[in-house]
């Protein structure tokens, strides 16, 4: 596939050229919760990579990105396909590391001073820049914590942990194996783990060296120094006497391959990527349940989170459970390689971002009653709340206020409803008792 593209350079270049210089703009039905924000960094283009560019922020929309490929179409005539994604925050190949501290991280940092468990993942395919964004924020929180800018006296303490499979490492004591059990409460303990208090920016610095250098790594096809498990940066800040620890995570997740290069290895290879596959699908289920219930109406119970399918996301269960009294707040940077030769894993790790991406309505409409609403609130809510077979709102209520529903008659509400493919007066008569229900809890 790399030398179809590269044969085609001047190719794709002339069908870029010829697109609509204003796409159509992706529309968002809300915003990101209070305590989840998902974002996204393209990498610089390398020097010497030979392949153009792929991947472009979109100057009209500042947080959706546009993917174009160069599709081998079976005429022979090589045409472009295009794919755009959003999330909540994207940052072009021009922001430096700084930027995204300011704009993503300083935030976490300040949470976990006050009291609060703050995460930080970094996400995306082998060789896109996580590892070298992680290292750069982790010196900028060393800098933040240390220079006495933070109001308060606190104590730093840090533990650097590797997760290889179920197996896990410390990173401050050469690779010394750690056990992960749970305690009395089902909190994950990392048992064997040290734990060292820092008192300036060039101890909490040199322990950061220390971990990368004993961090894994292996060659795959797009990095020499891949990483190949999950280095976790934990830092609890204590506040005595009494008050509750904050605490900060820092995570560099394992490089994700793509199939042309786990082909290329043997089956001690496949079974660590099918590993690190697991661990992903856990995380991504953990974190999107987390902000489900976050950012959904309160009594309607709480999802089920997965945190035993892996070793991640049990050490992290207190940082990822709906039912934890300690506030908390995620962060998740996908790291994308914008290179034409790397469309395929640049849209997955997008894809995995926009999965993630829950939206937060509930102040759209629960900031009134129901009887008050205009009629594209009504629609909104008909969309979200009609289960297949879907209840077209257009069809249900085309203009219809909310306090003009509530007087549609029971006969005249199943005639709409059935109107809809599919659709039977059980259906509709569930979805008219959840429209009252929401006008009595209102």
């Amino acid at each position: 596939m790399e030398q179809f593209y590269l044969k085609n350079v001047d190719k794709y270049h002339s069908l870029l050229a010829k697109l609509e210089s204003t796409p159509k703009p992706r529309v968002s039905d809300g915003q990101h919760g209070p305590n989840m924000v998902v974002a996204a960094r393209v990498r610089p283009v390398l020097q010497g990579d030979g392949f153009p560019t792929a991947v472009f922020p979109r100057s009209s929309q500042k947080n959706v990105a546009d993917i174009h490929d160069l599709y081998n179409h079976p005429s022979g005539i090589p045409c472009l396909k295009s794919f755009n994604y959003q999330v909540d925050r994207l940052f072009g190949s021009e922001s430096t590391t700084e930027e995204i501290y300011e704009d993503l991280a300083a935030d976490l940092v300040q949470f976990a001073w006050d009291g609060g468990i703050a995460t930080l993942f970094a996400y995306g395919q082998t060789g896109s820049g996580k590892t070298f964004t992680i290292s750069r924020l982790e010196e900028l929180v060393a800098e933040t914590l240390m220079n006495g800018s933070m109001k308060g006296e606190r104590e730093i303490h840090m533990t650097m942990i590797d997760l290889a499979g179920n197996s896990a490492f410390d990173l401050l004591t050469e690779r010394a194996p750690i056990s992960l059990l749970e305690d009395s409460s089902g909190v994950t303990r990392m048992l064997g783990a040290a734990e060292i208090q820092v008192h300036n920016t060039t101890e909490m610095m040199d322990l950061i060296e220390r971990a990368a250098s004993f961090r894994r790594t292996a060659s795959t096809l797009k990095n020499n120094a891949s990483s190949r498990s999950h280095a976790i940066c934990r830092i609890r800040i204590h506040s005595p006497p009494t008050a509750t620890d904050g605490t900060l995570y820092l995570i560099d997740l394992a490089g994700s391959e793509d199939a042309r290069d786990t082909a290329l290895h043997g089956a001690d290879r496949m079974r660590e990527t099918r590993d690190i596959n697991i661990s992903l699908s856990a995380l991504k289920d953990c974190i999107r349940g987390k902000a489900l219930v976050d950012s959904r109406h309160s009594g309607q119970g709480i999802p089920h989170i997965p945190f035993r399918r892996s070793a991640l996301t049990r050490v992290l269960k207190h940082a990822l459970d709906p039912e934890g009294t300690q506030p908390c707040k995620t962060a998740v940077l996908a790291c994308v390689n914008p290179s034409l030769a790397d469309v395929a894993p640049s849209k997955n790790t997008l894809r995995f971002a926009e999965m993630l991406r829950v939206l937060d309505t509930r102040h759209e409409l629960q900031d009134s009653s129901p009887m008050n609403w205009p009629n594209h609130r009504v629609r909104l809510w008909i969309a979200r709340n009609s289960a297949k077979p879907r209840i077209m709102p257009e069809v249900l209520a085309p203009r219809e206020t909310g306090a003009q529903l509530f007087n549609l008659s029971d006969t005249e509400f199943n005639y709409r409803c059935r109107k809809c493919p599919g659709v039977r007066a059980e259906h509709a008569k569930a979805l008219r008792l959840k429209f009252w229900q929401l006008f009595v809890e209102s």
